[in-house]
């Protein structure tokens, strides 16, 4: 995936939380555009934070292994996705 379609989700107005799923089958849910930082090559995902302290750890992807992005609606429960990540 390119960094700049991470980055047109990350920088709409009003955010939209979603969900990032990666080509092993992991899937990272971002729910704060302040919880990941998208370069050229990799994208960095806050993990574990509580939305007053910084995140106590941070998953490195790879943009060549982000295979998919999905929407999360905005009341905590995930929407079923179309295909497993």
């Amino acid at each position: 995936m390119e960094a700049e379609e991470l980055l047109l989700m990350v920088r709409q107005r009003p955010f939209e939380p979603f969900r990032l799923c990666v080509s092993d089958g992991t899937a990272y849910e971002v729910r704060h555009p302040d919880q990941i930082i998208v370069s050229k090559r990799t994208s960095h995902v806050g993990l574990g934070g509580n939305g007053d302290r910084p995140f106590p750890r941070i998953a490195i992807v790879s943009n060549v292994h982000s295979t998919r992005i999905e929407p999360i609606d905005g009341n905590g429960r995930k929407k079923r996705p179309r295909y497993p990540c």
